[in-house]
């Protein structure tokens, strides 16, 4: 199977509702259910203009997406964070890999991110894993943070350092 990733139109929003119309996607994000594509379409309008929304596109369907989010702080310029989600009949099939490479990519040599970081839940076992991979690290829990499956549950902060900038990290 091939996955084609690029930038986010306007055309996907259906295809984007459709990710995150699955009870099983959206209870690993912070959204809530029942957003139909025009609320997708706003969403993505009203976003930060210097955020990068990337899909993963398989035979001409949107089924992946991945969203960049860059700090606007003066400070915190060199730090970005992302959402990912990926429809259900394509888990395990290499649409968050490829979303997450491109995503690496674009980080390390065109945003100038030297910093990025994730909150994922505790029990998300396949979303860590893949994190890992692609070097994240563990850097701590936040208990209690997001309410899912009608209790609590707890995020696990993770970060990733770009490798251009290891020599100035160590010092």
């Amino acid at each position: 199977m091939s996955v084609i990733v690029r930038r986010a139109e306007a055309g996907d929003a259906a295809d984007i509702a459709e990710i995150f119309a699955s009870e099983d996607v959206i209870k690993q994000t912070a959204q809530v259910p029942h957003r139909g594509s025009e609320f997708w379409q706003k969403f993505y309008a009203v976003r930060d203009a210097n955020g990068t929304e990337l899909v993963g596109v398989v035979d001409g369907k949107v089924v992946g997406h991945l969203g960049i989010l860059t700090s606007t702080a003066f400070r915190r310029r060199h730090v970005a964070s992302f959402g990912i989600g990926v429809n259900v009949a394509y888990h395990g099939r290499g649409v968050g890999k490829a979303l997450m490479a491109e995503m690496i990519h674009l980080c390390d040599n065109w945003l100038n991110i030297v910093r990025l970081e994730l909150a994922v839940f505790t029990d998300n076992a396949p979303a860590i894993a893949l994190y890992e991979k692609f070097g994240f690290e563990r850097e701590g829990v936040t208990r209690f943070d997001l309410f899912k499956d009608g209790k609590y549950g707890h995020s696990l902060h993770m970060a990733r350092f770009n490798p251009n900038y290891k020599a100035i990290l160590a010092g």
